[in-house]
Order: C-alpha cells, then sequence, then structure tokens
C-alpha cells in the first residue's frame, strides 16, 4: 500500500495510524510504502518523529521510506533517526549515491530497496547505475535490487 504524504495529505498519527493499525491486524506482509516528503515542505510532509512513532507502535509492519536518499540532510536525519527500527527500509529512487552509502553506513545495505519511480522521475538506466557504482560488494548489491524486498513480502 503507498501514501503519498504531500499528494494525499494523510496526517500522522491520525490517518497513516488508522491504516497501519489496519494492515497489521489483515496482513503482516503487506508493506507500508510512505512517499517521504519532508515536514518543511508546501505539501505537508513527515517528520522523523513521525515515522519513529510510526514504527515503534507497529513492530510488525515493515515500512518502506521513498525516496530515503533524496538529499544528504534527509538520509542523515532519517538514518540517525530511524535506525533502531528494524522494520523500517529506505527506497532509492531520486536518491543522491552518496546520501545512499550514508544509509547503508547508518543502517546496514540489507535495509535499502532498490526502486526507481520510473518513467515519472529519472531514467531506469540511471537508478540502477546509482546503486551499481555504489562502493560496496556485488552480493550487498544483489540484495538491494532483489533480495531484501523478497525478505518483507
Amino acid at each position: 500500500v503507498k501514501v503519498h504524504s504531500g499528494i494525499h495529505l494523510v496526517k500522522i498519527p491520525r490517518d497513516i495510524m488508522k491504516l497501519a493499525s489496519f494492515m497489521q491486524d489483515f496482513n503482516e506482509k503487506i508493506p507500508l510504502f510512505i512517499h517521504f516528503t519532508p515536514k518543511f515542505s508546501a505539501f505537508g510532509g513527515i517528520s522523523s518523529k513521525d515515522l519513529a512513532k510510526l514504527a515503534k507502535d507497529f513492530p510488525n509492519l515493515s515500512i518502506i521510506i521513498g525516496h530515503a536518499g533524496l538529499a544528504m540532510e534527509f538520509a542523515i536525519d532519517l538514518g540517525l533517526s530511524l535506525r533502531q527500527y528494524k522494520n523500517i527500509y529506505f527506497e532509492t529512487s531520486c536518491s543522491i549515491p552518496y546520501a545512499l552509502l550514508s544509509l547503508i553506513k547508518m543502517v546496514g545495505h540489507k535495509r535499502l530497496l532498490f526502486g526507481s519511480d520510473a518513467p515519472v522521475t529519472n531514467p531506469l538506466k540511471l537508478e540502477i547505475d546509482k546503486i551499481l557504482c555504489l562502493p560496496i560488494t556485488n552480493d550487498q548489491k544483489q540484495d538491494i535490487f532483489y533480495n531484501n524486498v523478497n525478505s518483507i513480502i
């Protein structure tokens, strides 16, 4: 299930908490994908504190944060604030490689999930190349591309 925090104008805790409760009760294998829009955005947005509360209140729900490495500041804030919550995953689309590498250092590569957001944003090849250029092992890249998402669905 995908929620776009800016466009859908949902609010944490009101709307997303209700949805998360339903999802956790219904089926623990359906992840909640939150299109990350920073809280200071004109669209509203979500803070890392909001996401931490969501992860804490619903520990059996896999939560995917879209565009987690959008910019260095966001990646560092998300990584530091959410690294203790093992049910939070970080999706890679529209992210800068150095921010992704920083997330890997903070939370480990097993919590990164490849995403492209294609064709809306970047070409698919560019999103793939961002992962391929990271100074990590080929096995870690395969985990980000395929294995990590398979472990949560």
